[in-house]
């Protein structure tokens, strides 16, 4: 054989080598790397789809329910259809799909193009009266539930604003806020739908037919209880909408010996991209700061009887204002002798700036430190919602007149959210002890395990139940404030108000009303905190809060 001969073949040979390779490898970039893009378009062109669930796209969303696995979410399902009208106008005689399109007309109250329409665009249809259990439905018309709203469009939440601020918002099918963020990737999945596998030109595929896809979506279940959630809303709502208090703030439920949240709303409500500062977790841009004011009084009460029981009896004297260094504290009344009882019935703040000068910066820290305050509560919300607070310093307390502004007084280097406030009233309710708050329970569990709290003791049993005992008496000598007359399941309340002062720039007031109840043995701790505008004249806080508690006891 020739030279040249063996050129050509073996050129020949190289040729087909490197073919051969090249196959192979988009072969295999065929099956490893576009399989489940190619699957995915093959799958597109031989389906016909009728989704029944909110979603973007083939992307769905789990279910987030409350402690009894009511939903949160597609809580409302309807009777409908599922109609392929591209599969009952190949497989039905021209009259017959006629026919049927009549029917249809008559079930849904739509016109024949929009039954088509719908059907193109992958969306069941609305059933104005329940089907006859007898009818027998050609094959392209499927029985199906789903929740949609009066423009028959999916809805994530049935209940629009409701606990808008817990759960988050969606865009796309990516959570953006709230229990839809900390929970985005559990909650995607493939949105349920009913799908036809059909040829190319319609006709069913023996053998494949008709699946639902996507059936059984995640849930997750939080602590929230639904009715309590609707009676907060329901009963704030009536309060901001006759002007009783104003339409800014926080207001939440928590179960004092688990940590449990039962409810938890912020206003203004979310609306688009407005609104979406989570008031019970964090400080809002009306606001520099968030001063827990007089509430934080309950703290330095238990702080003295830890110390020594014998304060109890303590008797100072208000003369309306005491002077420390160069700072002058005004009381808002001149209440005379009074004991501690008395004071934190009164919110005196000349006994309150005496007592905490006496006691020292050194407990009162420890004790505030041991109730969580100053670090973000270990939550299951996205870190950037919730704050931290702030606590002064030792240095900041290193004057008489430092002790009575940053912290006797709630004052300005002092700063807590509405949970925190929770969680330090949640350890007077349940005997002493510090609980972690949680929001969620389980995740796919039809029956979740109940919550184990994680209890850090910070004060005797004894302290908390005085103290209880004071903030229940402090409720019934404000009987007319309380409206207890109206409301008398509320003499089992147990609270502390506190009103900051105005707070530049913007000249707003913080007003809080913080308590548990029933007192004898809590069950519920509920904190409302007011973003009180310049000019704002009402704010009953302390009615909101009987009503609050007389509601839900009521229902028991």
């Amino acid at each position: 054989m020739s030279a040249e001969r063996r050129k050509r073949i073996t050129a020949l040979m190289l040729c087909f080598l490197v073919t051969s390779l090249i196959l192979i490898f988009r072969l295999a970039w065929l099956q490893l790397v576009q399989a489940k893009e190619l699957a995915q378009i093959a799958t597109y062109h031989h389906t016909r789809t009728v989704f029944l669930d909110w979603g973007h796209g083939n992307s769905g969303r789990g279910q987030i329910t409350d402690r009894n696995l009511a939903p949160l979410t597609g809580a409302q399902p309807r009777s409908g259809l599922a109609v392929f009208t591209q599969v009952g106008r190949v497989e039905e005689t021209e009259a017959d799909f006629n026919s049927w399109l009549n029917w249809l007309e008559s079930r849904t109250g739509l016109d024949t193009e929009t039954i088509i329409e719908r059907s193109r665009n992958r969306q069941p249809l609305p059933l104005v009266a329940p089907l006859a259990p007898q009818i027998e439905l050609p094959h392209w018309i499927k029985p199906v539930t789903w929740d949609w709203d009066d423009e028959l469009n999916f809805r994530r939440y049935t209940y629009t604003s409701l606990a808008c601020h817990v759960l988050g918002i969606v865009n796309d099918n990516a959570g953006l806020l709230g229990l839809e963020k900390s929970f985005d990737s559990f909650l995607s999945c493939q949105r349920p739908a009913v799908a036809a596998f059909v040829t190319a030109g319609n006709q069913l595929i023996p053998g494949l037919g008709y699946r639902e896809i996507g059936a059984e979506p995640p849930v997750l279940v939080t602590t929230l209880d639904l009715e309590i959630q609707r009676i907060v809303e329901s009963v704030w709502n009536q309060y901001i909408d006759t002007g009783r208090v104003p339409p800014t703030g926080a207001l939440l439920v928590l179960d004092p010996n688990t940590g449990e949240i039962l409810a938890m709303a912020s206003r203004p409500e979310i609306i688009g991209a407005e609104h979406h500062y989570n008031r019970a977790v964090r400080k809002s841009p009306n606001v520099p700061v968030l001063p827990p004011a007089s509430v934080i009084k309950t703290l330095t009460a238990a702080v003295a009887l830890e110390q020594d029981i014998n304060y109890l009896q303590a008797r100072y004297t208000c003369t309306g204002s005491i002077t420390y260094g160069a700072n002058s504290f005004e009381c808002h009344q001149v209440h005379g002798e009074l004991d501690l009882a008395g004071a934190l019935s009164h919110s005196c703040n000349v006994y309150f700036a005496k007592l905490a000068v006496e006691l020292g910066a050194e407990d009162l820290l420890k004790m505030a430190e041991g109730m969580g305050l100053g670090e973000p509560p270990p939550i299951e919300l996205p870190s950037f919602e919730v704050d931290a607070g702030q606590l002064p310093t030792l240095a900041d307390l290193s004057t008489e007149s430092g002790v009575v502004n940053h912290f006797a007084l709630g004052g300005n280097k002092f700063e807590t959210t509405p949970l925190q406030v929770a969680v330090m009233m949640a350890a007077v309710a349940n005997g002493g002890y510090r609980v972690e708050p949680s929001l969620v329970l389980a995740l796919d569990d039809e029956k979740p395990t109940p919550v184990t709290p994680r209890w850090t003791r910070v004060f005797t049993s004894s302290t908390a139940r005085t103290v209880a005992q004071m903030l229940n008496q402090a409720v019934l000598n404000r009987e007319n404030l309380y409206n207890l007359t109206a409301w008398p399941r509320a003499r089992e309340l147990a609270a502390k108000t506190g009103t900051s002062d105005r707070l530049q720039p913007g000249n707003y007031e913080i007003r809080w009303n913080a308590g548990f109840f029933p007192v004898d043995s809590p069950r519920y701790v509920v904190v409302y905190m007011a973003e009180v505008p310049p000019g704002w004249l009402s704010v009953q806080r302390e009615r909101l809060l009987a009503e609050l508690a007389h509601t839900i006891l009521a229902r028991e």
